[in-house]
């Protein structure tokens, strides 16, 4: 009688870069991850000092420093993915590059929508509050005519959802165009080396 050992797979790994099976160049990483975190931080608080509620424009520049600390942790694990899914597929520098880049682009787009929303519901509360100043509303002014105004949002309201839209548009754009300069910058800086070096890139898995 005969036992045959059953067959082992490999388990899937959502994220090889976090288990070592993506050669990753650390120093690499972490100098993505600074970078990027204060490029699009600086986008971000740009964006909050032209269109965001006043009460937070005071120290423009201690909320980038806080900003783009908070950022670097999260920028890093996007950097590890795109270099994660990069030797996976064999990708070469220039792809490796975009796919960085793309992935830099979503966090910093979603962190700016909810910076930019935060800002909105700061100055609509304002709004609210204020809005016993401006009693022509009540009293049949022009602005209560019901083409402006549907008895939920004010026109004030209408036109800051409206510019918050533009400034997270704007800003999503300008985003990809400083992430795109800053990848190929600090890629270029590395010479094009973005893994371990003594490593094959795609080095085959033992059976």
């Amino acid at each position: 009688m005969s036992t045959t050992a059953p067959a082992t797979t490999t388990p899937a790994v959502r994220f090889p870069a976090l288990r070592g099976r993506v050669p990753l160049a650390w120093g690499a990483v972490a100098a993505l991850a600074v970078v990027l975190a204060f490029a699009n931080g600086f986008v971000i608080v740009t964006m909050e000092g032209a269109t965001g509620a006043i009460e937070r424009a005071q120290g423009p520049f201690g909320d980038w420093l806080r900003y783009s600390s908070i950022l670097v942790p999260v920028f890093a694990l996007a950097v590890m993915w795109a270099l994660s899914r990069a030797h996976q597929r064999g990708r070469r520098t220039v792809a490796t590059v975009l796919l960085i880049a793309a992935a830099a682009t979503a966090v910093g787009v979603v962190a700016l929508i909810a910076n930019t929303a935060y800002d909105y519901h700061l100055q609509t509360a304002l709004l609210a509050k204020t809005s016993g100043l401006h009693s022509a509303h009540a009293l049949g002014g022009a602005n209560s005519n019901s083409a402006y105004s549907d008895g939920v949002w004010s026109p004030d309201q209408r036109d800051t959802a409206l510019l918050s839209v533009k400034a997270v548009g704007f800003g999503s754009v300008t985003m990809v165009a400083v992430n795109l300069f800053f990848v190929g910058w600090v890629t270029a800086l590395l010479g094009g080396r973005l893994r371990r070096a003594g490593r094959p890139e795609s080095a085959p898995t033992p059976s």
